[in-house]
């Protein structure tokens, strides 16, 4: 008979699949996650109000030029030194589903999978039908100082790379329901064993905290009236943790023969996984800002720009702050990117780790890009503007992890409306795509493409004074993926599911402009110049 009709063949039963073997396999299952204590997202775009409100900055000639178009500094239009600060409230929102459907057990005695029992009729369990995190940061700051003298300037940017405070998955992870249900089906489809699962319950929780500080020195020079150069030393400093807890895990099994006949309660172990990461990172921009209308006159209102970045090899050291597992979860080897190097004399009794003491250093090295900039006046009052980047995420080591990516690309456009010389209105569009191969996009880092949307303005206080307001929305393309994902501890099993993924994110934000020195109109070489910023 079938278990769905909870009439099971008389079997003698074997209860050696416990607590232990169902967190080895949940390990095994996490192992490509583990290897995510750091978000994959790059460095992130959004520095600037400027960038808010027009998604569109790398033919910048402003101070945020700074971050997104140094050699344009070269053209700003009066000397003197201007100081830009911006702040930014971000908001992230990130859900998905699991839907395991299927095992295939080579144990089962069945030719092919056999459904999962969460998918039963008969199934009481209580896991999450949606994971779900949420993340407001209410100050996200970016900075800028620039001196610009004639046909030279000099700039210092400080901007957060990257961030997740406190980003935490109260539901736990779609990853850990697998590995929990996994390691009971292991033993409970074997053809030795005629019982069934009713339910399963557990409290997990997963917490992501990173702060990637960036400060970039540089300068810009115009070589001619038409071209200039620019470049920057970025320095960064990272600080990160990853903390994956699991408690109170119990399952209800039902056992139709023998003296253990009817309904019974097992419980799971509970488990702590901490880690911490330090490091700093180095990276070099190269740029250069072309503005044609000297060569060419009927080109008046254009221009161009290019910018490379290349960051050198960048390591994090890991520090565990707590590592407790069964042990034959830590000598499967699939929980050794959480050690740092160090020996445990206390795990597993006093006995130490069986699968070595992992490694100090996590590979987390930025990708190449190459950036480019297109904008055009075409009247007085309105400006076309086009951006695009190319990462290369294939081309640096990440031990391996590089192979789950293609290049990633973004591509995007804007219009400035200038109302008067006080006022600016501006929209913009940005697609990105990260480049992640579909079958490698995970809980733990989704990688969405996405589509955003910004608008906002700018007004000119006086001739030394610039306020910027602006807001985005940035909406995130669903995605699913199926997997079929193979784990042997004791029997070897198939495990069929599909993962669903979603994102949604919105900035609202303010900065502010001020220049000091320097002369008022008429008084600087270029002050005489129409400039539409």
């Amino acid at each position: 008979m079938k278990k769905e009709d909870i009439i099971m063949p008389n079997f003698i039963k074997k209860r050696f699949f416990m607590a232990g073997i169902s967190l080895a396999l949940l390990l095994q299952g996490m192992a490509g996650n583990a290897s995510k204590l750091n978000q994959e997202d790059g460095v992130m775009t959004n520095h600037s109000t400027e960038y808010v409100r027009s998604l569109n900055r790398n033919t910048s000639i402003d101070p945020d030029a700074a971050f997104y178009n140094p050699a344009g500094l070269a053209f700003m239009a009066r000397n003197g030194l201007y100081i830009n600060f911006s702040s930014q409230t971000y908001h992230v929102e990130k859900t998905h589903t699991m839907n395991y459907y299927a095992i295939d057990n080579e144990n089962s005695g069945l030719m092919g999978p056999e459904p999962t029992m969460n998918t039963l009729p008969s199934w009481k369990g209580n896991l999450p039908d949606e994971y779900g995190a949420r993340l407001t940061a209410p100050v996200l700051p970016g900075f800028d100082v620039v001196w610009k003298q004639d046909n030279w300037a000099a700039y210092l940017d400080i901007a957060v790379m990257q961030a997740a405070t406190d980003m935490t998955f109260g539901d736990g992870l779609a990853v850990l329901d697998w590995g929990i249900l996994l390691g009971k089906y292991t033993g409970l489809t074997n053809a030795s064993n005629d019982n069934v699962m009713y339910q399963c319950s557990r409290d997990a929780e997963a917490v992501r905290n990173e702060m990637y500080i960036g400060a970039t020195l540089g300068g810009a020079y115009k070589l001619l009236n038409w071209l200039s150069a620019g470049g920057g030393f970025r320095v960064i400093y990272a600080t990160g943790n990853m903390s994956v807890k699991v408690t109170d895990t119990s399952y209800i099994i039902y056992d139709p023969v023998g003296a253990g006949t009817g309904l019974s309660q097992e419980d799971g172990d509970d488990w702590d996984i901490d880690t911490d990461t330090k490091g700093i990172g180095y990276g070099i921009i190269l740029g250069t800002h072309f503005r044609p209308e000297a060569l060419v006159p009927a080109l008046k209102g254009l221009d161009a720009a290019l910018r490379l970045e290349y960051y050198l090899p960048m390591e994090l050291k890991k520090k565990t702050n707590s590592l407790m597992a069964p042990a034959t979860v830590e000598s499967s080897g699939n929980i050794d990117i959480f050690k740092d190097g160090t020996s445990n004399h206390d795990f597993n009794g006093g006995t130490g780790y069986a699968h070595g003491n992992g490694t100090k250093n996590l590979k987390v090295t930025y990708a190449p890009t190459v950036n480019l900039g297109l904008s055009y006046l075409l009247f007085d009052w309105l400006k076309l503007l086009s951006s695009a980047q190319v990462s290369f995420r294939q081309l640096r080591d990440l031990d391996g992890r590089e192979k789950d990516y293609n290049m990633g690309f973004q591509a995007g456009g804007g219009v400035e409306f200038i109302l008067s010389p006080q006022i600016t209105l501006s929209t913009g569009y940005l697609y990105n795509d990260f480049g992640i191969k579909p079958e490698k996009r995970d809980e733990a880092d989704m990688l969405l493409s996405s589509h955003t949307i910004g608008a906002g303005a700018k007004f000119s206080v006086n001739e030394r004074l610039d306020i910027n307001i602006g807001a985005f929305y940035q909406y995130f393309q669903e995605a699913t993926t199926y997997y079929v994902l193979y784990v042997k501890v004791t029997d070897g099993t198939n495990s069929y599911m599909n993962k669903t993924f979603k994102e949604s994110r919105y900035s609202v934000s303010i900065g502010v402009t001020y220049r000091m020195f320097g002369g008022d109109s008429g008084t600087d070489s270029e002050a005489g110049k129409k400039t539409i910023f």
